[in-house]
């Protein structure tokens, strides 16, 4: 409060002043140019004691809104429209109804007997380790031998007769000796296996062959003859229609098929002519 009354007291006399000075400026008829820039800080609020931190007023908290329509139905019974409220519609079933029921529980003549154990049933017994001794069983201790071990282990060495050598057994001598091993004769049996597997399919071979194979009439080597010279005719006419200039790579690439398909058909008419030929069914081979 004491900064706020200073605060308006300064404010009050800054005022008065220049209120004076302008009056008697507007008398004069000058302009201060200096008295216009305090007007302006005054009239925009700036002012030192700004600086002074105020006391911060909390807003009033307004009254609950209520409204003037009160509701006739409970919103803690009021499900989706449904005035009546399920027993399992919201945090599962009510716990009044799932309470342990405290005289259902299991009794010794509700369950048949067990089938008594056979009395001819055997174990096989377990060999058993020796026990471990017990702590206050302490072992035997300070023995001593008056056994002279070097003395005896030297009469031992010199005592001892040498090991008998037996001298190796000769290969005639050998129980298997002249026998043929028995893994010869698993690979005899299974090269003669597919030795004769070999035969068999190439016997299969030839007789499809065989049977695939005719020699080819007059008329149908007539037939073919014509044919193929008809269409080397054709290919001819379409080599002799060709261009002198061959600059195109398409033009010569063409050329070259044609002759290579003419010399084909010449190849295979000189062939034919004069010759017996046989035909290979290939759906049969």
């Amino acid at each position: 409060r004491r900064h706020t009354r200073l605060n308006q007291a300064a404010t009050s006399a800054l005022t008065r002043g220049n209120e004076h000075v302008r009056a008697r400026r507007e008398n004069t008829g000058e302009r201060d140019e200096g008295s216009q820039a305090v007007n302006a800080t005054m009239q925009s609020g700036e002012s030192i004691y700004n600086l002074i931190p105020q006391p911060v007023v909390a807003p009033e908290r307004p009254p609950m809104h209520r409204s003037k329509y009160p509701g006739e139905v409970d919103p803690a019974t009021f499900e989706f429209g449904d005035r009546v409220r399920k027993g399992t519609g919201t945090f599962g079933r009510n716990p009044e109804t799932i309470k342990p029921k405290t005289d259902a529980f299991l009794k010794r003549t509700s369950v048949d007997k067990l089938p008594s154990p056979a009395s001819t049933m055997t174990r096989t017994k377990v060999k058993k380790l020796p026990p471990v001794p017990k702590r206050d069983e302490a072992p035997a201790m300070g023995l001593v031998s008056d056994k002279n071990f070097v003395k005896t282990n030297a009469l031992e060495a010199m005592l001892a007769k040498p090991p008998k050598k037996e001298a190796p057994l000769l290969a005639t001598q050998k129980k298997d000796y002249g026998k043929v091993p028995k893994y010869l004769h698993t690979i005899k049996s299974q090269i003669a296996a597919e030795k004769e597997m070999i035969a068999e399919f190439q016997r299969q071979q030839e007789e499809a062959a065989t049977q695939s194979i005719r020699p080819m009439s007059e008329d149908e080597r007539d037939e073919l003859l014509y044919d193929m010279k008809v269409k080397w005719g054709k290919l001819n006419e379409a080599y002799g229609k060709l261009s002198f200039t061959l600059d195109v790579p398409s033009h010569m690439r063409r050329k070259e098929e044609l002759e290579a398909e003419m010399t084909q058909l010449e190849k295979d008419i000189k062939t034919l002519q004069g010759r017996q030929v046989v035909v290979v069914d290939e759906r049969r081979v």
